[in-house]
């Protein structure tokens, strides 16, 4: 047989079986670094896909918050490489990978990180910036995010994270700009 001819064949194959989209959506996601880049694929990775939901596996909760805020990003590069529009959600799970160097020895535990305490200015600005907020719940769940994001910052910066120099988010490793800004997103 001629490779043309069982190309044909296979293409008629998957197309009969309704598998395009499928495979589609694997190859996708088995180029993920290509997708996301290198920074990204180091901290998530896809797990499984239902549905148009893609499952990924994040090293750590930092990590899901930075992820959600380009979930869109995301989706719009996967299904551009995919050819058309087959995911629609990215669920996120923390699953740390284990820690192991490249010759499989332990890494040595990292000292544990200790929630921080906001001072009062910092809470009393919190609280100034729910001020018009008329509705009480709402202006209680708001500040509550606020001081948990606050929170969430100085931990990151515990563990060295810096803030880029373009869009202000934090971002962990080398250089002044965040992998979304240096274009490492694939």
């Amino acid at each position: 047989m001629q490779p043309d001819l069982i190309r044909d064949i296979l293409d008629e194959t998957v197309d009969a079986l309704g598998l395009r989209e499928r495979l589609r959506a694997i190859r996708a996601l088995l180029n993920w670094e290509e997708v996301v880049g290198k920074t990204v694929a180091a901290a998530a990775q896809p797990e499984a896909l239902k549905e148009g939901k893609v499952f990924i596996a994040v090293k750590s909760n930092a990590w899901i918050q930075e992820l959600r805020f380009h979930q869109q990003t995301i989706l719009q590069r996967l299904n551009e490489y995919a050819g058309s529009p087959i995911f629609n959600e990215l669920v996120f799970r923390v699953k740390p990978r284990s820690r192991k160097t490249s010759r499989g020895d332990p890494q040595p535990e990292q000292p544990p990180i200790v929630e921080p305490e906001l001072d009062a200015a910092t809470i009393a600005r919190l609280h100034s910036l729910t001020e018009p907020i008329t509705d009480a719940e709402l202006r209680a769940k708001v500040t509550e995010y606020l001081v948990a994001y606050h929170r969430l910052a100085q931990i990151r910066r515990q563990l060295g994270w810096r803030e880029c120099v373009r869009c202000g988010c934090l971002h962990p490793g080398e250089g002044s700009e965040c992998p979304f800004c240096r274009g490492d997103l694939a």
